[in-house]
């Protein structure tokens, strides 16, 4: 029987695509802030493609299926859904295996929403949701220079990238 690693690596992504938002629709948030009344997101949740690439990585780093398979969009049990309820489903799966967050790293390719002004506060949520410190939390952004739909402004993509250690919830 092979020994239960240390560490390991999990690489989650997800994206939206963004509408101007009319009013009725729901703003776009990332990892639980609001960083646009303008636009809304395309998407059966809440749209916050940071905590969802966030919970793909989990799951997939401890060999899970993705959060498509835990919340399938055909459900509307799962409908405006917080991405902070899925991370936490996630986080919940990775402790039960005995594993606890490392740190993170999370890249937002859009052109708009700008997210400069809302990273500190992004980051501020990731780590309390992960139970680390905000200096184990990277948060970068790029527009993509109009080589992908993303680019164009037409999406929110992010890649999240996280590693986990042995410890589970009580820390040790």
């Amino acid at each position: 029987m092979p020994k239960k690693p240390v560490f390991l690596v999990g690489l989650g992504s997800d994206d939206h695509k963004i509408i101007p938002n009319g009013g009725n629709e729901k703003p776009v948030v990332l990892a639980g802030v609001i960083v646009s009344m303008e636009y809304s997101p395309a998407a059966h949740s809440d749209g916050d493609v940071v905590y969802h690439a966030i919970a793909n990585a989990l799951l997939l780093a401890v060999g899970e299926r993705d959060i498509g398979y835990h919340f399938p969009d055909t459900n509307p049990a799962y409908r405006d859904m917080p991405g902070g309820k899925i991370l936490a489903h996630a986080l919940g799966i990775v402790r039960e295996r005995g594993y606890r967050a490392n740190n993170v790293t999370v890249m937002v390719t859009a052109l708009r929403p700008r997210i400069g002004p809302y990273v500190a506060e992004m980051k501020r949520n990731i780590a309390d949701a992960l139970g680390i410190g905000q200096d184990c939390v990277g948060v970068g952004a790029t527009t993509g220079e109009g080589l992908s739909a993303h680019g164009r402004g037409e999406g929110i993509n992010v890649v999240a990238q996280i590693s986990l250690r042995e410890g589970g919830e009580d820390g040790g």
